[in-house]
């Protein structure tokens, strides 16, 4: 958390006060910590660990009691009991285990913090779904285009957890000469997204990936959502094909006029070198009704690949 406030701009100063008969323990003073609406208003920054029983409203009493004059920000990973809401919202703040989880899970998805995954995960059925993405260090991650505060809001939806995940699909290195009228033909380079949840094709540049790749759960889309090779070299072909305006027209005293009409520049597929690597596309799987899979790039809702 201290180094992700680092990230934000928080301008986070170290201090060194503890309460014997408290379990909050200081991360630092800040003035500015826009995530969580403080802009200038110097702010004690706590942290409250794991622990197997809830914050009460006696044990923030008792903090209150003993803490210095001031705004507090709590980081809680402990739950809160609904008595604790009605506090002093302006003196003293409560980010919970569920805001938390979002936050740092947006931090990751965005390419601010990398995530490590755990080496012995469980075994469970649960877990069977994804596959480790830890031991593909090369594989890219495209960029978020959509973040999951927003997009609960504009839906209206509360109350479901949400945990970040990495969606399977596939890149295609594309080169050859695109054939246009007369036997002309000039030579290109281009690179396409195959989308099998979306189940379709686009044009991307490098400014897509994200600089550091979060190594986090993966989960593959159904099998027959991949295009075959006939497929693929017929949509490939769309969507590199170009429609420009003809140099053949009446010539003037300026010189010759360019056609109104459109001529078909079309890729010559036989002898394109169509190469393809594994891309993941971020998401977060969410519970609603059941589970379901949020893409971090269409904002759609896709079920999860049952198990077999």
């Amino acid at each position: 958390m201290r180094a992700l406030m680092g990230v934000r701009s928080v301008d986070l100063e170290p201090f060194d006060i503890e309460f014997a008969s408290s379990s909050f323990r200081p991360i630092g003073i800040a003035t500015t910590i826009p995530d969580f609406g403080i802009h200038s208003q110097r702010t004690f920054i706590w942290h409250a660990p794991t622990g197997f029983l809830p914050i009460t409203r006696s044990e923030l009493i008792r903090f209150e009691m003993d803490a210095p004059d001031g705004s507090h920000l709590i980081f809680s990973e402990r739950k809160i009991l609904p008595e604790c809401e009605p506090l002093d919202s302006s003196k003293l703040q409560i980010v919970t285990p569920e805001q938390i989880s979002h936050w740092i899970g947006r931090a990751v998805l965005s390419g601010d913090l990398v995530a490590s995954a755990i080496e012995d995960y469980s075994s469970d059925e649960e877990l069977d779904r994804f596959v480790s993405t830890s031991k593909d260090q090369g594989t890219n991650v495209l960029c978020s285009l959509i973040d999951i505060a927003s997009w609960t809001t504009n839906r209206g939806i509360e109350g479901f957890s949400s945990s970040p995940l990495l969606l399977e699909a596939r890149i295609w290195q594309v080169s050859g000469d695109l054939q246009g009228p007369k036997g002309s033909s000039e030579s290109g380079e281009w690179t396409i997204l195959e989308d099998p949840w979306s189940q379709r094709l686009s044009i991307i540049g490098d400014s897509e990936n994200m600089k550091s790749a979060p190594i986090l759960r993966s989960v593959s889309p159904p099998k027959e959502n991949w295009l075959g090779e006939d497929r693929l070299k017929q949509e490939i072909s769309k969507i590199v094909e170009e429609r420009r305006r003809g140099e053949s027209g009446e010539m003037s005293i300026s010189g010759k006029v360019r056609s109104m009409l459109l001529e078909k520049w079309i890729l010559d597929i036989p002898r394109a070198l169509i190469e393809n690597s594994k891309v993941m596309i971020p998401g977060w799987l969410i519970s609603l009704d059941s589970d379901k899979i949020l893409h971090g790039r269409n904002g759609r809702l896709y079920d999860l690949v049952p198990l077999k």
